[in-house]
């Protein structure tokens, strides 16, 4: 069962942290050189894990179909400035993060609930009237959007999914982990 339990709450990273630290005893040193990770990630993912393992309910949904339409409603919604369809999709303490690295503007602090979440995505469509392109990749193991301006990854998305609506958007428009996220598409 504990097993079960870390597949379902745990990226494949936190997983591997969180094993080889509590089970096998290795330093945070020693598993950054095993997963070629940083020392301060590895204990970052470990302090995730270790909060996502004692959360009530699960991080994600099983059904795969239900994410990609979920996706795609939400990347439509979005590109037409729909806030009734965003509102369809999204939890009611919906959580927005976003980051920017210090390099590119994004949102400071994470952005919560249904509407505050809904209006910054239409303004935001707004604002950049002739918006990047969107296609479906894999995000932390499951479908997500990534814009594209031309040749140029401009963001990635992961989705946060329970009971068929959306809890958590997160963001990533920071040029360097953008420039990593773009390598591991052009491996798949």
């Amino acid at each position: 069962m504990a097993l079960l339990i870390l597949l379902e709450r745990l990226t494949p990273a936190e997983r591997a942290v969180y094993v080889l630290w509590e089970a096998f005893g290795y330093g945070h040193r020693e598993i950054a050189g095993v997963l070629d990770l940083s020392e301060p990630n590895c204990r970052q993912l470990d302090r995730r894990a270790v909060r996502r393992v004692g959360e009530p309910q699960a991080r994600f949904e099983a059904a795969s179909e239900r994410r990609e339409e979920l996706v795609a409603f939400f990347v439509a919604a979005a590109r037409d400035g729909d806030p009734a369809g965003l509102e369809e999709l999204l939890a009611a303490d919906v959580t927005w993060s976003s980051d920017g690295g210090g390099k590119v503007r994004a949102a400071r602090r994470p952005v919560e609930g249904c509407e505050r979440v809904v209006r910054l995505v239409v303004g935001g469509v707004e604002r950049f009237a002739a918006g990047p392109d969107c296609t479906a990749v894999e995000v932390n193991g499951a479908t997500g959007p990534a814009a594209w301006a031309g040749d140029t990854l401009a963001g990635v998305v992961a989705f946060d999914l329970w009971n068929g609506l959306i809890t958590h958007v997160r963001v990533v428009v920071n040029p360097d982990k953008l420039g990593f996220v773009r390598r591991q598409l052009a491996r798949s």
